[in-house]
Order: structure tokens, then sequence, then C-alpha cells
């Protein structure tokens, strides 16, 4: 009978041990995931299209899990650009169309710095003509209508073409509409070649597509910034949330096929086939190489972007444009 009693008082003590360390375990599980860093990311447009892939491709193959990086992604709006969201701390990181908005918003006092530029060369502002319009050549605009989008970055880039090949257009403000190009109400328009260059042959309007590379003037498209105080406060997040998305770019690149079900997953509304197209010309000009891997920038490329918007007159003030970039956290990474 003893035997028996003590018997049963071993069991139990041993069945209270397993719970206890089940319940170390839940509670040692919970502390991690409270652990994580949130993060907060602005996006540069307010809509999901392909240009965005590798951050959603990070998220989903946990990337950023496995930085400990709990990451929010936020649409950006001409309300919520990501210029005003990270420049007011609502945003930690921020993406842009290129580096000219934050060489901008550097001239006009905001403590921006970029950690990274996905696509570099990328040519994405162009102008379209129609294709039975026999404008194919940047002399043919010479005296024709040119739809433009004031406030964007394609405005400062096309009048400093016109400008340095001595074109003189007559400017129409036709924001983000396709529509008087395609009623020949403008002669041309500007465009970005990943969205209407390819959205509108799609829909059976074929154009003719002018390049400002062609004349000489290079462009370069996302770009990643976040703020000084960040940098200098908590620059292990930094290089945590960029050394995940850069994981993103390389698998991207790689297996677009696969990527792209990452993209499709964030929105009912997306083309599947349409936005493949437009992920493989974004993969055409994302650095991946050894010479370019991803995220590369040099001075060069900021300088070139700087000197073009400081003839345009855009530039509030003259700075260092070194101040507006840093390779430090990719160097860490690559090292």
């Amino acid at each position: 009978m003893r035997r028996n009693i003590l018997l049963l008082v071993t069991l139990l003590l041993v069945v209270f041990m397993l719970v206890g360390c089940a319940n170390n375990e839940t509670a040692t599980g919970k502390a991690i995931q409270d652990a994580k860093d949130k993060v907060s990311v602005r996006l540069p447009i307010p809509v999901i299209e392909a240009g965005q892939t590798p951050f959603y491709v990070a998220e989903d193959k946990g990337f950023y899990d496995a930085e400990n990086l709990d990451v929010e992604f936020n649409l950006g709006s001409p309300e919520t650009n990501p210029v005003k969201m990270v420049a007011s701390g609502a945003d930690q990181f921020g993406i842009l169309g290129g580096p000219d908005t934050l060489l901008v918003a550097r001239s006009k006092g905001q403590p921006l710095v970029a950690i990274a530029v996905i696509h570099r060369n990328s040519d994405f502002p162009v102008i379209l003509t129609l294709k039975d319009s026999g404008l194919t050549k940047l002399e043919d605009l010479n005296g024709k209508k040119v739809g433009f989008f004031y406030g964007h970055i394609s405005t400062d880039v096309l009048r400093n073409l016109f400008r340095k090949q001595g074109v003189k257009v007559e400017e129409v403000d036709v924001g983000f509409n396709y529509n008087p190009l395609i009623a020949k109400q403008v002669d041309a328009e500007w465009a970005f070649r990943v969205t209407a260059g390819l959205d509108l042959p799609e829909k059976g309007i074929e154009v003719n597509t002018i390049s400002p590379k062609d004349y000489g003037i290079n462009t370069h498209g996302y770009t990643i910034f976040t703020t000084e105080e960040t940098i200098k406060e908590n620059p292990e997040l930094v290089k945590r949330f960029l050394k995940a998305t850069i994981k993103g770019i390389i698998s991207t690149v790689k297996s677009p096929e696969d990527a792209v079900g990452s993209l499709v997953t964030r929105s009912d509304k997306i083309n599947k086939d349409l936005e493949y197209k437009r992920l493989l010309m974004y993969n055409e000009v994302t650095s991946a190489s050894k010479d370019f891997p991803p995220g590369y920038m040099d001075e060069n490329m900021f300088k070139e972007t700087y000197d073009r918007l400081a003839d345009e007159g855009v530039l509030a003030n003259e700075f260092d444009v070194k101040e507006a970039f840093t390779i430090r956290f990719l160097d860490e990474i690559y090292s």
C-alpha cells in the first residue's frame, strides 16, 4: 500500500514537472514573439503592383521573421506620401520611385537618408506617342503638345531632357490619365515604361517610346530610405530590415514565377499575367550581380540626379549629396 502511494506521488510530480516545462516553453515562445521589433514601411503609391514584390516575398518566406521583425507595409498616397510619413516618424522606412524625391526633400531640410537603391539605371520615366503618329524621336516633338504630371518626379526629368536637347514643347498637365493621348488631345505623354508603357499595349493601344536614356539622362528606381535619427539610434534595426529585404530581392530575381504568387495574394484586383510581365521588367534593372549586388548605390548615381535637379531649379538649398545616402549597411551585410 505504502509503495503504491509513493508511486502515485512520484507520477504526480512528474506530471507537474512536464506541465511546468510546457508552460515555460509556451511562455518563452510568447516572449520571443512579443520581443519582435515592429517596423512600419511606407510604399510609394496607393496601389499594389509588381515593384513591391521583393518586400512581400521577404515577408512570406520568413526573412523578416528571421531578423525578429514584425513588418507592416502601408500604401502611399498624396496625403500619406513616404517622405511625409517617414520624416514625421509615423513610419521608420519608406520606398520612393527614385532618389529624386529624397534629394528634393533633403534640400528642404528633411534629414532623410537612402540606404539602398533597388533599380539602377532603370530608365522608368519615358515619353509615349501613338504608334501611327510618326513621332519616334525627341526632335519630332518640337512645337507639339506633351502631357506632363506636375509634381511627379518625371516632370523634372522630361524638362531637363527637352531643355538640353533644345526641343520646345507645349506642356499640358494631364496627371496620371492617358485618355488625352489616346484621344489625340496631346501629341505625346509622360509615362513610366513599367506602367503605362506596358498597360497601353496590353489594351491594344500601340505606342512608340522615347527614352531619356538614349539622350544621356540616367534615372534610377525604387529607393529605400530612413531618417538620420533612426540610423543613429537604432542601426541594428536598419541593418536587419535591409538584410531581410535584400534576401527578398534575390529570391524575386531568381524565381519570378514563384515571387509573383506573393504579390497576387495581396490584392484580388491583380492581373497575375500582366503583373508577371511587369515584374520581369523590374527584374531586368534590379541590381543583382557580383559587381552590382542588390541595393547597390554610389555617389555618381546621386550626384547625377542632384545636378539634374539643380539645373531645373527644384532644389530649395544646396547640400552635400554624400549626406543623402549611406552604404554603411550594405557594406556590413555583404562583408
